[in-house]
C-alpha cells in the first residue's frame, strides 16, 4: 500500500514541477543563462528527491522515486506542446 502512496506522490510532484518549469520556460521572452539555469535548478530536485528518502521507512529509498523525474519530463512536454499548440514561436496566438 506504501509503494503505491510514494509512487503517485512522487509522480504527481514531478508533473507539478514539470508543468511549472515549461510554463516558465515558454513565458520567458528570450532563452537567457538565467533562464536556463532557474530551469535546470528546478527539474533536478535534489533538495527534493533528498527529502522524499529521508521520510523513507527505515528499509532505505525505494524504486519509485524515479518516478520523479519521469513526471518532471512528462509536465514539461506537455505544458510546451500545449503553448506551441496555442501560440507562435514569436508568442503571438494562433488563428
Amino acid at each position: 500500500m506504501t509503494d503505491w502512496i510514494v509512487a503517485a506522490g512522487t509522480t504527481s510532484l514531478g508533473l507539478l514541477i514539470g508543468a511549472i518549469v515549461g510554463w516558465y520556460f515558454s513565458e520567458a521572452q528570450k532563452t537567457t543563462l538565467t533562464v536556463l539555469t532557474s530551469s535546470i535548478a528546478a527539474i533536478a530536485g535534489a533538495p527534493i528527491v533528498a527529502m522524499l528518502k529521508f521520510l523513507a521507512e527505515p528499509r532505505g529509498p525505494t524504486h519509485e522515486f524515479w518516478l520523479y523525474p519521469v513526471g518532471v519530463l512528462i509536465g514539461f512536454v506537455i505544458v510546451i506542446a500545449l503553448e506551441l499548440r496555442h501560440y507562435d514561436y514569436y508568442g503571438q496566438k494562433r488563428q
